[in-house]
């Protein structure tokens, strides 16, 4: 914002500076009109928005210092100016705040100075014509014709100034009034203000803005005379003259005679009527390069900054490992061979482990010490009695889990028939003065009796109850009262009409449970299943390898198999 504030600064100044100077040799040669028509480019750059270019367009660091050693031996006096210059960096923010606030203070001055202008202008004056969308009213408070307004369009004309015997002067008067309407000069002047703030410390500026005045109206006389004859050029000349000695203060309006801009106004005003008369192919060349210029040069004045590069894109995170295997399992297997019965975990055992090829752990416990062979003799001929095809163990323990099911349903379809029997029936009749009463029916079971007249008669008679204290109730409105009583014989007349029903939808008998059908265990497969884990979540570390033991026990003469006891 500084910086823009700082370039839009130096550049509308120097844009004045120019059309200061230039003015005066391009009325000679192009006519007042394109004199005035170079107040556009200082406007035009304060308007200029500033450009962002991309960062690839930025231009490329100065490398070549950086590129060649600097021994800071040798170089002392001349680094320590660079060291030091951020410390003596300017504060620009202050000096830009105190700029910006000046600027709002002079706009609204301004407004306020335009404001009380109009106010005067129109506090006493009388309607004598309208010109279109122009206003003309006479008032005391002016000694010249007045232009003013931009969306109210006046002309404020001194008093009796219709009345004048000089037709002819009366007559080029409105017409100059009217040119600064139809020239949108009214516009131009507030158009001007944001600019004239920004440099409202600035007397090049001011006198920018004097010098844009005196050119405005000599660009609307221009326009007033195009095409007369050289009597009525000496009767306008004649009339600026003679409204030149008014004394009066129009903020942002246009006047017939500006004396605020000074006798040089005056001067400069008749002597633009010697130079009007310029021809149209060369006041059409000026407006051109104007344009031109406008188009091509402008650009190159605008506040350039360069947009950030681009920040690099965050590599993409590395995919997830792959979740680990299940652990190899490695079946465990403990067979007691005890023909007295004891228990597996009876100190009394004797263990030997024996290692199978497919990595099958096998602890044998027995009464009494064994060899190795007669170890692997016996684990041989308990081993011989497993069935092979595993599946056959699953799907015993599927239809284990099955018939457990069924009979967890048979169990919850009692519970609700004891729940449903154990609900209250409900019936409508009217047998005895009670309204509502209960008893117990043959099968035990509750049931509740109402009287649907008694029930009936009961709610209308409170709704009359309501009537009649809404009737005599004090501080309701006689409107809302003939509302609510309606309501309420509404309600009565629907009571009249309609029968209560207390009867209640009828609960759907529960299906019987599905017989439970028995499952046979053989008595040599069942009692164990070889399952391996579960795999652990991913991404957590692999498990070393698991044991799954099984147990397998002779026990009275028997062979028996159960899940091991550590």
């Amino acid at each position: 914002m500084t910086q823009w504030l700082i370039d839009t600064f130096v550049w509308t100044g120097a844009l004045i500076a120019a059309v200061l100077v230039l003015r005066r040799p391009v009325s000679r040669h192009f006519g007042p009109q394109v004199a005035y028509a170079l107040w556009a480019l200082p406007l035009l750059r304060f308007v200029l928005p500033p450009l962002v270019l991309p960062a690839s367009m930025a231009p490329a660091a100065d490398m070549t210092m950086a590129a060649m050693p600097v021994d800071a031996a040798a170089m002392p006096v001349a680094l320590a100016p660079a060291q030091a210059a951020p410390a003596a960096a300017f504060d620009w923010s202050l000096l830009a705040a105190v700029w910006l606030a000046g600027a709002m203070l002079f706009l609204g001055w301004r407004l306020q100075q335009y404001r009380t202008m109009r106010t005067d202008l129109l506090a006493a004056a009388r309607p004598v014509g309208q010109v279109g969308a122009v206003r003309l009213v006479e008032t005391p408070a002016v000694t010249a014709p007045v232009a003013f307004g931009v969306r109210d369009k006046v002309v404020a004309l001194p008093l009796h100034f219709m009345a004048q015997n000089d037709r002819t002067a009366r007559d080029l008067a409105i017409a100059h009034e009217l040119a600064h309407h139809s020239g949108h000069d009214l516009l131009a002047n507030i158009l001007a203000q944001p600019l004239l703030a920004l440099h409202w410390f600035n007397p090049l500026a001011w006198a920018g803005w004097r010098a844009m005045r005196r050119d405005q109206e000599a660009a609307c006389d221009a326009r007033v005379i195009a095409g007369r004859n050289r009597d009525e050029k000496v009767t306008y000349a004649r009339v600026i003259a003679g409204f030149a000695t008014g004394r009066q203060h129009l903020a942002l309006a246009a006047p017939m005679a500006c004396p605020v801009l000074g006798e040089k106004s005056i001067i400069h005003r008749l002597r633009s009527l010697t130079m009007a008369d310029v021809p149209a192919d060369r006041r059409k060349l000026g407006l051109a390069a104007i344009a031109g210029t406008a188009l091509l040069a402008l650009p190159l004045t605008a506040s350039i900054s360069y947009a950030h590069p681009d920040a690099p894109e965050a590599p993409e995170p590395p995919a997830a490992p792959d979740a680990p295997g299940a652990p190899q399992v490695r079946r465990h297997m403990v067979i007691v061979d005890n023909p007295a019965g004891s228990e597996i975990d009876d100190p009394a055992l004797h263990t030997r482990e024996v290692r199978r090829p497919d990595g099958t752990v096998i602890v044998l416990r027995t009464t009494r010490p064994v060899s190795e062979a007669e170890a692997q003799e016996r684990v041989d001929r308990a081993l011989a009695s497993i069935p092979d095809d595993e599946s056959e163990l699953v799907e015993v323990e599927i239809e284990a889990a099955m018939a457990e099911a069924r009979e967890a349903m048979a169990e919850a379809h009692t519970a609700m028939a004891e729940q449903q029997s154990a609900m209250p029936r409900f019936e409508s009749s009217c047998d005895s003065d009670e309204v509502v009463r209960e008893r117990v029916d043959a099968d035990g079971r509750k049931v509740i009796v109402m009287c649907r007249r008694a029930v009936q008669a009961s709610a209308t008679q409170g709704l009359r109850q309501a009537q009649r204290a809404v009737r005599t109730a004090p501080g309701i409105p006689d409107e809302q009262r003939q509302r609510i009583i309606q309501d309420l014989q509404d309600q009565i007349d629907r009571l009249d009409r309609e029968e209560v029903s207390f009867n209640l939808a009828p609960v759907a008998p529960l299906s019987p449970a599905p017989p439970v059908a028995p499952v046979a265990y053989p008595v040599a497969s069942v009692r164990v299943v070889v399952k391996a884990p579960a795999a652990p979540k991913a991404p957590a570390a692999p498990q070393p390898a698991t044991l799954a033991p099984v147990t397998l026990w002779l026990k009275g003469g028997a062979l028996v198999f159960g899940p091991a006891i550590s």
